[in-house]
């Protein structure tokens, strides 16, 4: 009896684990930061890129110069030197999980960068690679993985679109509809890096298309989102019933008048995309919806533009054949 219950407990604890002969190919997201320390001492520019199937990697841009040989004839001429730049895969991790989007973000005092990665797990993961390639598995470290949700892939489940403030002072976490989530980074006395509660910064009936940080200097965190409004079926319909029954007319003769409650290019109608930036007011410890101007309907994804003492801030919105640049002041060109 014993020994056919160990069997049992045995095999209900067994797992399997899939090893893939080939990696993922294909790129779902990336970024660029200084992760490591880098060899000697001396830290570069590292590009994190996450893979399908869970996967991340990190790659050390290397340059490297190798001179000519020095012909005897020819001492008054120059050296010829080559230029190679190379990728040097530093780590691989296999999360074995859904990945949705990672960002690098380096915290104030810091001189390296953390990475900052949504997944379907319903948790905010913030990951450090320093130390990474002298581990035996690759690991990184978990500095932080607070849950804010449910587990799975949703589309009100803030994951799939992730934006951190170029300052390092706080990061957004939104999903494909309606939540939007705020998480302020700072470090404690000593030193340690610390996440305060979420912020939400909710909008219902509102789909996201893509979400960035602002540079604005050291003013109050700015991210910008790419979205867009529609109306509630119910609404709609109420909304209709009253205009016939004040009007007096009916279902039959109304026919050309269905579905214009809201009027088409407003925001609400359904297609009219809006860029709006959210201001995370460190003071009062809140998030609001500080501006909102309409971009063209085909615009699909955003790009910060350096700002404080460096460029005029504002983002850039790439769309089908045009890019365009918007801040919040401008007068916006008719669309």
């Amino acid at each position: 009896w014993l020994s056919t219950m160990t069997s049992v407990t045995s095999a209900a604890a067994m797992k399997l684990l899939d090893v893939r002969l080939k990696h993922a190919g294909s790129i779902l997201a990336s970024t660029i930061g200084e992760f490591t320390s880098g060899s000697g001492g001396g830290g570069g520019q590292e590009i994190a890129c996450l893979r399908a199937g869970g996967t991340i990697d990190l790659y050390r841009i290397v340059i490297s110069q190798s001179g000519g040989d020095d012909d005897a004839d020819d001492e008054d001429e120059d050296d010829e030197e080559e230029v190679t730049t190379t990728m040097k895969l530093v780590s691989r991790v296999e999360t074995r999980s859904n990945l949705r989007s990672l960002r690098a973000l380096r915290i104030s005092g810091s001189k390296r960068d953390v990475l900052v990665v949504g997944s379907d797990s319903g948790c905010f993961s913030v990951l450090d690679f320093e130390n990474t390639s002298n581990n035996n598995n690759n690991a990184p470290t978990i500095l932080h993985c607070p849950p804010f949700g449910k587990a799975s892939i949703r589309r009100d489940t803030p994951g799939q679109y992730l934006a951190s403030d170029p300052r390092g002072r706080a990061c957004m976490i939104a999903s494909v509809e309606k939540r939007k989530l705020v998480y302020v980074v700072h470090r404690d006395s000593t030193g340690k890096v610390t996440l305060a509660s979420p912020l939400e910064a909710h909008r219902p009936r509102t789909l996201v298309f893509d979400l960035v940080g602002v540079d604005n200097g050291y003013d109050n965190p700015i991210f910008a989102a790419l979205e867009v409004q529609y109306e509630e079926y119910e609404d709609g319909v109420l909304r209709e019933r009253k205009r016939r029954e004040q009007s007096g007319e009916t279902a039959a003769n109304n026919n050309n008048n269905n579905g214009e409650d809201v009027e088409i290019g407003q925001p609400g109608d359904g297609f009219t995309k809006q860029l709006a930036y959210y201001e995370l007011d460190l003071g009062l410890n809140h998030v609001s919806r500080r501006w909102a101007a309409k971009a063209h309907r085909t615009a699909c994804c955003l790009a910060a533009v350096p700002g404080g003492a460096d460029g005029p801030s504002g983002v850039l919105i790439g769309g089908e054949n045009y890019i365009e640049y918007m801040h919040e002041g401008m007068s916006v060109p008719p669309l």
